[in-house]
Order: structure tokens, then C-alpha cells, then sequence
């Protein structure tokens, strides 16, 4: 969990930050292996979604990832390649802010957590329409790691 500021406007223009709420941090990664296939996974929801998830406090973005590599997919080694996205968007638990990012990993083998219940290495774009997506904004990024 991270701090979110509320800014404050004062009569002499000067803006002040009040710390007040908190939000959410999530990161997720558009994985490819040596073929060029992207990983996704089957959450036990029944949705498809990316690794990632969550960072805890005090972690960075790439411990983050780490952890979630490792604890969704069994995966330990990767690399990040690039930034696909940042979003953020307001829900009734509070406000979130996500980003997508781009890496390889030379490994295929997928070891799923109890959270997760199935995986697949997504080809290619025409492949997209037989997964049932967690959000309809995930096929855009998808797209546009494939680019």
C-alpha cells in the first residue's frame, strides 16, 4: 500500500499535498518466452489475466515482480524489456494505479500456485478470442506487446 495525497488550494495559489487515503499498486507483466508467446494465466475466478498482482509495503516494482513471477508461475528468471502502460482508475475500495510491463524469460515452464488454475503461452492476437479476459482494456496491451 502506498500513499495517495489530496491537494489543497490556498487563497495565495500555493497548492499543499494532505496525505489522507491510501491506494493500491499493482504491477503485471506481458511475459514472452524464446518463442515469442505471451504467458497468461487462469485464475481460479475463471478469467484470464497476466502475472503480477499487489506490491506489499515497502517492496519496489521489481521484487514485485519477482515475488508474483514466482509465487503464480514458478518462474524465477526474467528480465523487464520495457513499459507497455501505467493506468490508474478510482473503485469503491479506493483509488488504483497499475503498470504493464514488457519481459522475457528463457524458461516455458509454468509451476501454477492453489490461486491459479491453469496457464497458457498465447501465440498470437487471432488466438486472444478463446480466453475469457479479466478486463476488457487487457487485449489492447496485449496488442500492443505483440507490436
Amino acid at each position: 500500500m502506498a500513499l495517495l495525497s489530496n491537494i489543497v488550494a490556498l487563497d495565495s495559489g500555493i497548492k499543499l499535498i494532505k496525505i489522507t487515503t491510501m491506494h493500491k499498486i499493482t504491477q503485471n507483466i506481458l511475459l514472452f518466452n524464446k518463442e515469442g508467446h505471451i504467458l497468461l494465466l487462469k485464475h481460479k475466478a475463471g478469467k484470464w489475466l497476466l502475472p503480477g498482482g499487489r506490491l506489499n509495503d515497502g517492496e519496489n516494482w521489481l521484487d514485485g515482480l519477482k515475488r508474483e513471477l514466482k509465487e503464480e508461475a514458478g518462474i524465477k528468471s526474467f528480465k523487464i524489456t520495457d513499459i507497455i502502460d501505467v493506468d490508474s482508475w478510482d473503485e469503491a475500495s479506493g483509488y488504483r494505479y497499475a503498470v504493464f510491463f514488457k519481459g522475457e524469460t528463457k524458461n516455458s515452464k509454468v509451476v501454477v500456485s492453489n490461486e491459479i488454475i491453469d496457464y497458457a503461452w498465447l501465440k498470437n492476437m487471432q488466438d486472444l478470442k478463446h480466453y475469457n479476459l479479466w478486463f476488457h482494456g487487457l487485449s489492447k496491451l496485449i496488442k500492443k506487446a505483440f507490436q
